[in-house]
């Protein structure tokens, strides 16, 4: 995976908090902290799109799709 170069904008209190969680090891730079919180956000919405899914109701036609998710014959 290659990796860009952004530039962000925090608040002071935000650096701060992201500076903690380096010193106390859990995360190796201010970096890899900031991934991490955008990883949890995609998979925050990941989840928000499959209640969302689920929500709108079960379709006998899943009955039909095989684990691969192909149509069984």
């Amino acid at each position: 995976m290659t990796n860009s170069k952004v530039s962000l904008s925090l608040s002071a209190s935000d650096v701060a908090f992201l500076d903690a969680e380096v010193l106390m090891g859990k995360y190796a730079t201010r970096s890899a902290a900031v991934q991490d919180a955008v990883s949890l956000l995609r998979e925050s919405r990941l989840a928000d799109a499959y209640a969302e899914a689920f929500a709108e109701g079960y379709d006998d036609e899943w009955d039909t799709a095989a684990s691969d998710g192909l149509a069984s014959a």
